[in-house]
């Protein structure tokens, strides 16, 4: 029987489609590739901020931190630039997986729907786009949000945890008009630490996007 070719879109979920939609892409896998070489670009400037912070403070004897506003181990790293990048990087990794959903829902309709896809692969990713990134939940009056997580909303978000910066680390608790709310929805994450995780599922060690569009993948 003949090997049939195909590409691996998902490599946990196992999402494939028949072909090399990425030679000559166009139409939604051009727009992977845009985004993936976006992804590409913010996980490389945050990298290089983790490692500068991480070996400042390593070089104090501190294998476990929590350190956040204007601490010493902080000086040259833009944090306005650094809080942009999180919100890019969460606009376009919810576009990224979304699309892939799409894909695969689009082939196959027992696959979930693209935003429960999202949801699974990237939850805490996605509650920080919907309630930061994409707009502050501050800015409205929207019914799925609380007092809390506007105010968290704005609030800056950056701390740096063990090794590696991180947004949505601190916990806001707002009482107004005797109504208690908490920002629990708004969880921590860190850029570096979910974009190795999208590269295993996605772009595993063997194989990115730019070898995908030369090589295939049979079997």
């Amino acid at each position: 029987m003949a090997d049939i070719d195909f590409t691996t879109l998902d490599h946990i979920d196992k999402i494939r489609v028949p072909g090399r939609p990425f030679n000559e892409a166009a139409n939604e896998y051009s727009a992977l590739i845009c985004l993936w070489h976006g992804l590409e670009f913010l996980y490389n400037q945050a990298s290089h901020s983790d490692q500068v912070v991480k070996q400042r403070l390593n070089a104090e004897g501190k294998d476990r931190v929590f350190v956040t506003g204007n601490h010493p181990a902080f000086d040259g790293i833009s944090q306005p630039l650094l809080t942009c990048a999180f919100h890019w990087y969460a606009v376009s990794a919810c576009q990224y997986v979304r699309t892939i959903g799409a894909i695969a829902y689009r082939n196959d309709e027992s696959r979930p729907l693209p935003p429960k896809y999202v949801e699974s692969v990237i939850p805490e990713v996605l509650a920080f786009r919907d309630k930061v990134a994409a707009h502050f939940a501050w800015s409205s009056q929207h019914s799925k949000d609380n007092d809390a997580e506007r105010l968290a909303s704005v609030m800056p978000p950056l701390t740096f945890v063990n090794d590696s910066f991180h947004v949505g680390v601190f916990a806001v608790y707002v009482r107004h008009c005797d109504k208690d709310s908490k920002s629990d929805a708004i969880k921590p994450w860190s850029l570096c630490e979910i974009h190795k995780r999208l590269r295993e599922r996605y772009w595993p060690p063997q194989e990115t996007l730019d070898e995908l569009m030369q090589t295939p993948n049979l079997g």
